[in-house]
């Protein structure tokens, strides 16, 4: 089944909870940018590419301390709605590649 708008908002909403209680209000801050495009599933998935490519170093330490990243949305929550390219860079974050 495809991942739906109403999935991945909810699962954004996590991410941005996570990010705020396990990183910092400033990376949490950035990453609420992302609810201007919380009614276009194709400008949402825009939004989380770019992010993907600017905040490599949140996405680990959100999986260190078992948050829900962006990387972990991309690669296990919603990889149908992702590039290949986005999917093999959230696989590199998670695992600490390339950091």
């Amino acid at each position: 089944m495809a991942c739906s708008l109403q999935k991945l908002v909810s699962l954004m909403e996590t991410c941005q909870a996570d990010t705020l209680r396990l990183l910092n209000i400033g990376a949490a801050a950035r990453l609420a940018n992302w609810q201007r495009y919380e009614d276009d599933q194709e400008a949402l998935v825009r939004f989380v590419h770019d992010r993907l490519l600017l905040s490599r170093a949140n996405g680990y330490r959100l999986e260190l301390k078992s948050g829900l990243s962006l990387e972990r949305i991309v690669a296990y929550e919603c990889p149908e709605i992702f590039s290949a390219e986005d999917r093999e860079i959230a696989l590199a974050t998670l695992s600490g590649i390339g950091l």
